[in-house]
């Protein structure tokens, strides 16, 4: 419109002009073709000569949108299909966050050809499918991503291990996330995803050789970096324990110093060593030093249980740990039963009556009532009362359903 609006105010401007200019001299123009001749005065030439350069502007114009009609038709409907596709795009993403999943996989796919990132419409169906439990659908939707960007192996292939493995293929899962390890060794996120693995298919000795690096990187939550730990330098010591190659030994050296502080993983390693003659001296070495770097009750506990090759020597450890850190009744507990095995009647009873005096548990009540229903000692009144009290003990921690 302001196009039209100034050609005419040219022509307008043109013809006055025109006039102005011939006012004095009207002159004349004369067009002869053949027979045919035609004489008029200048300023009408001039006006009629910009009248047709206006025409046959306006025909140009016009047949140049009767050209291109059929292409800005077309043009339009595909700008019409690519915001019904976006809108589409948007409800299907709505529908999956809201669990609605079989209309989010029909919206998500539909006009699929027009949408402005098909990767994320596949990877957002193949989600849904997963919840639908169509497996098949779902491998097919990733195929499809894969294709339309090869380029996203990385964010496709991650997307898959995420999917087998909620859905429990972890085996699948394990093959696809190695094939991304290839592709990218150091990639955080599918190292994290792979001690996932690992630690539900019980791989592990290739989660110990994970677990530095995800420690250092923090990849996991330090709650389940002490479960993973514990659980994988467990089964890599219960694998060589297996072996009964001597490797045992060598296992536990492999694991790092500040996890071999724990309790639980040192306690699990002298399980596997007491399968072993001969072991004896060594369980004695790693309990003494582990006590004397911490003081824990568990591990107090088992080497009042263990039978060392010298008890006299057992004997004189913990009557040190006595005089230097104390009584408890965990400790007198385990003095009372070193005793025992040394036949020190006397003694042994005294230690015991000072840990339940300290703090009765089923343990100390049940260990003097043994030794007090002994030949050596017969008190069976007595014996009968700690029986008596090691069980209410006992009935007090059993949970009551």
């Amino acid at each position: 419109m302001v196009k039209l609006t100034i050609s005419l105010l040219i022509l307008v401007i043109a013809v006055l002009l025109a006039v102005l200019l011939v006012k004095d001299d009207p002159g004349f123009v004369l067009i002869k073709y053949a027979d045919f001749s035609l004489e008029t005065s200048l300023a009408f030439g001039i006006v009629a000569v910009v009248l047709a350069g206006f025409v046959i502007q306006i025909l140009i114009r016009l047949l140049l949108i009767l050209w291109r009609l059929p292409k800005t038709l077309s043009r339009q409907a595909e700008n019409r299909r690519l915001e019904k596709s976006r809108k589409l795009t948007a409800q299907g993403l709505i529908d999956l966050a809201e669990g609605r999943f079989e209309q989010s996989e029909r919206n998500l796919l539909k006009l699929i050809d027009y949408a402005e990132n098909p990767l994320l419409n596949y990877l957002a169906a193949a989600r849904a499918a997963q919840h639908l439990g169509k497996y098949d659908e779902r491998d097919n939707y990733l195929k499809a991503a894969h294709d339309a960007r090869p380029d996203a192996e990385i964010a496709i292939g991650v997307t898959q291990a995420e999917l087998q493995l909620a859905a429990g293929q972890a085996e699948r899962a394990l093959a696809t996330l190695n094939h991304l390890r290839s592709l990218a060794p150091k990639h955080d996120y599918v190292l994290k995803l792979l001690a996932r693995v690992y630690f539900k298919t019980g791989e592990w000795s290739s989660l110990c050789e994970l677990l530095p690096e995800i420690r250092k990187k923090q990849l996991v939550k330090p709650e389940l970096l002490a479960q993973m730990e514990s659980a994988a330098y467990k089964g890599c010591l219960d694998h060589s324990a297996r072996q009964q190659n001597g490797s045992l030994e060598k296992s536990w050296n492999r694991i790092p110093k500040d996890k071999q502080g724990d309790v639980g993983l040192l306690l699990h390693y002298i399980d596997l060593l007491e399968q072993y003659p001969g072991d004896r001296k060594q369980i004695e070495t790693l309990l003494v030093k582990a006590i004397n770097q911490q003081w824990d009750a568990r591990l107090i506990e088992r080497f009042g249980k263990l039978e060392p090759e010298d008890a006299n020597a057992q004997l004189a450890t913990a009557e040190k740990w006595l005089k230097d850190c104390g009584t408890s009744d965990v400790l007198l507990l385990a003095l009372g039963r070193i005793c025992i095995r040394l036949k020190l009647w006397g003694k042994a009873q005294s230690y015991l009556e000072a840990s339940v005096g300290q703090k009765p548990t089923v343990e100390n009540c049940l260990e003097l009532a043994e030794l007090l229903s002994r030949e050596e000692l017969n008190n069976p009144t007595q014996a009968s009362q700690y029986y008596r009290q090691g069980l209410e003990l006992c009935l007090q921690e059993t949970p009551h359903e």
